[in-house]
């Protein structure tokens, strides 16, 4: 018997860490802003492969994921905000 606790002791994880995954995991518009999270970084995924030089194609998909993912985070965190604000 040891006074000290592991790491990996279920008593001794983050909780905050299990409320946000479920709140994420529960809510359709947050799922939506974490895919627009997703679209931003392989736009700039995208946009790090063309720094190599030719792929003007790959420039243009690069802005087009990343407009998209900005555009998908804003809409569903705005969305989440507002029935959130008239839920309370």
């Amino acid at each position: 018997m040891g006074s000290t606790q592991r790491a990996s002791d279920p008593e001794t994880t983050s909780r905050f860490r299990e409320t946000v995954f479920d709140s994420i995991f529960d809510s359709v518009l947050l799922r939506l802003a974490a895919a627009g999270v997703v679209f931003v970084a392989l736009g700039a995924v995208l946009n790090g492969v063309t720094l190599g030089g030719e792929g003007e194609l790959m420039g243009l998909w690069a802005a087009i994921f990343a407009v998209w993912g900005s555009g998908l985070i804003l809409v569903g965190l705005g969305l989440y905000s507002f029935v959130w604000w008239r839920r309370r």
